[in-house]
Parts: structure tokens; sequence; C-alpha cells
């Protein structure tokens, strides 16, 4: 294993898990239940819902979504949401990085363990891709540069997938090291 993924492995510990796990919970209810997030959003437009919750979309789709918005909608998701949009990521990828680390911690590493712990690292990535594209087409509307949506649909497509990904790692991590300890005794 290289330095940085043998450290992030050999620092992890439970307290920092459950630490990053509180962190991402804290940034979850602010982004989705709080006046300054979606409850916010969904308040001002009655009921739009915003691109980041898609699992891909198309122009059409992309102009009909910010458009339900109205102009309060969009300066509201630019000004409001996309900002809290970018801490976000962080705290879900050291959330899922936290268990990763620590469940192959806990289990016999191997080698190639190392690239599981870039799954929320890309997650994160492209989230902030995704909110890019997203910053280009709020500020651009009506005119939508087509290269911003599909920008936006792409990375958000493989924001979920790495996300699921993740947690799909942190499962399987989980019954594995049951078993590693089960045999260990």
């Amino acid at each position: 294993m290289n330095l940085i993924t043998k450290t992030i492995i050999e620092k992890a510990t439970l307290k920092k898990a459950l630490f990053f796990s509180a962190l991402f919970i804290f940034f979850l209810l602010l982004i989705n239940f709080s006046g300054i997030g979606v409850a916010g959003l969904l308040a001002i437009t009655g009921g739009a819902g915003i691109l980041d919750f898609e699992f891909g979309f198309t122009y059409a789709q992309a102009n009909e979504m910010l458009t339900a918005l109205g102009a309060d909608g969009r300066a509201f998701y630019l000004t409001r949401i996309i900002p809290l949009d970018f801490p976000f990521p962080i705290a879900y990828m050291l959330c899922y990085l936290g268990w990763i680390a620590l469940l192959i911690k806990q289990s016999e590493p191997k080698q190639w363990h190392k690239y599981l712990l870039l799954t929320p690292v890309l997650a994160m990535l492209f989230d902030w891709i995704e909110n890019f594209g997203i910053i280009v087409m709020l500020n651009s509307y009506p005119n939508l540069p087509t290269w911003a949506v599909s920008l936006a649909s792409i990375s958000g497509v493989l924001k979920f997938t790495f996300m699921f990904v993740s947690i799909a790692i942190i499962v399987v991590l989980q019954f594995s090291t049951r078993k590693h300890k089960q045999k260990a005794k």
C-alpha cells in the first residue's frame, strides 16, 4: 500500500468513524431539512425540486426543473443550497472513508484494499463537478449550455454510483470483518 492509504488505514478508529458519521448526519439534515436547504427551497417554490437529486437528466428535464423553480427558487438554489453542497460531499466522503478504512484495518488488509478508499473520494469529486455544471446552468438560465447539462447529469450519475458502491463496500467489509474475527477465535 502507498503511504497515504496506509496512513489512513492505520489512523482509522471507531471514534473518528463515529465523529465523521455525526458530521455527515449534521450536513444531511442541514441541506435537506433546514430553511437554508431544500426545505426552504420547497417552501419558496411550492414543491419544485433540485437537479442534485436526479439520477441523470436530459436537457429538456433540466430546463423544465429550472423553470419550475422560478427566479426566486433559482436564486435560492444558487446562493443557499449550492454553497452547502460543497462541504456536504466532504462530510459524506469522510464518513464513508472512515468506515471503509476502519473495517479494512479490522480485517486482513490486502494490497488491493487501498483502491476501496477511492470510491468515497470519487463520489465527492463527481458531486463537486455536478455542482459546477449546475452553477453554470443557474447562471445561464434560460439559455442552458448543452455541455453544462451533460456534465452535471453524467457527474450526478457517477456521484450516486460511487456513493452506492461506497455503502456496498462498507456492508461487504462488515461481513468479512465478522468472518475474520470468528476465524481468529
